[in-house]
């Protein structure tokens, strides 16, 4: 799902690289890493599994203003193929834009390649999203190899919603960054479509001279909706101060919020030591507990789908002595913390 960083002006969307085990998804994302500009990417980041390889990095290749008027900064993912790990391939595909699916083009690949497609649609239905109407683009990799299956073939077994479909060989860069500009423009195209129109200016009211009856009506509406109702001795009451700032995000979180809780209780308090500690401790419970293979906090972060430079952040302030951490530090760790607990709701 794209999140918006209001701060950076920036819109970030996930695209997922899916298919069967050693089809050229991995390759594909160094060729990607290894083609663009180096202030324009992050880091490649490989979260090593055994015989295959899921990777992350932060990629930003261009600065788009076109969506709701924010750059766009594109999160690039693979997922592993073999099929033992398909809870870790479910929990990489929470909050995707889209999909790039790499096909291997060689004869003996044709059963995987359906297995893999079949395994997409069935994953992505879990989370309420038909293939259908999802933003993906098909890569027929390995088209340098001797008898290769035909497009059109490949196509016929694959591509049962006339999607895109690029030719590569992943190997040698050919057709990669062709694969990312189409499911580029087919992310943007979705997440334009899905921005709620905005809405009309509010029409002028105009009074003439004969209006001193709708003037009165409107002034008491106005004035019965800013006087207090009178509390029960007849004293009009006013609202508690404690009232008006007791809203907490813990309750999105009903039973399992007081990690939340303290971590604002802290800021409130003005420790915003304690409160950066504690966020940063909460976070790395929530990873330890997700139900996936990859062991470290990094891999598990990446593939919850938070952004791996907030994650390194926070960390790093949580190092700091309580006298270097601002309140602004502590919101981070707020918000961090929210939204990681928010991500894993879905899975």
């Amino acid at each position: 799902m794209s999140t918006v960083n209001p701060l950076a002006r920036e819109l970030s969307a996930k695209i997922v690289y899916y298919g069967p085990g050693l089809s050229g998804k991995t390759t594909s994302l160094q060729q990607i890493h290894a083609s663009v500009r180096p202030e324009t990417r992050g880091q490649l980041v490989s979260l090593s599994t055994e015989g295959d390889r899921t990777l992350f990095f932060d990629f930003l290749p261009l600065k788009i203003e076109q969506v709701r008027g924010l750059d766009l900064r594109l999160q690039l993912y693979t997922v592993p193929g073999q099929v033992f790990y398909d809870a870790t391939r479910k929990l990489v595909l929470n909050g995707a834009d889209g999909v790039v699916f790499v096909a291997d083009s060689q004869p003996l690949a044709r059963d995987t390649n359906a297995e893999s497609i079949g395994n997409l649609a069935s994953n992505l239905a879990e989370l309420g999203i038909d293939l259908a109407a999802f933003p993906h683009v098909l890569q027929y990799n390995k088209r340098d190899l001797p008898g290769v299956l035909p497009v059109a073939e490949l196509g016929h077994l694959l591509n049962r919603h006339g999607a895109p479909e690029i030719e590569t060989v992943a190997s040698r860069g050919q057709g990669v960054l062709a694969a990312l500009k189409e499911i580029t423009r087919l992310v943007v195209r979705d997440l334009r479509a899905r921005q709620p129109a905005r809405r009309p200016p509010p029409a002028r009211l105009e009074l003439s001279a004969g209006g001193s009856e709708l003037q009165s009506r409107i002034s008491a509406v106005a004035e019965a909706a800013l006087t207090p109702a009178p509390a029960p001795g007849g004293q009009a009451s006013r609202p508690d101060p404690a009232e008006l700032v007791g809203l907490s995000f813990a309750r999105l979180f009903p039973g399992h919020g007081d990690a939340v809780e303290e971590v604002e209780h802290a800021i409130r308090e003005r420790t915003y030591g304690h409160a950066v500690r504690t966020a940063a401790h909460a976070l790395a419970a929530l990873l330890a507990g997700l139900p996936v293979d990859e062991r470290t906090a990094a891999a598990r972060a990446a593939l919850l789908g938070l952004d791996g430079r907030e994650f390194l952040r926070l960390g790093r302030i949580a190092a700091r002595p309580d006298g270097a951490v601002a309140e602004p530090d502590a919101l981070f760790a707020l918000y961090v913390l929210v939204s990681a607990m928010v991500k894993a709701e879905r899975i």
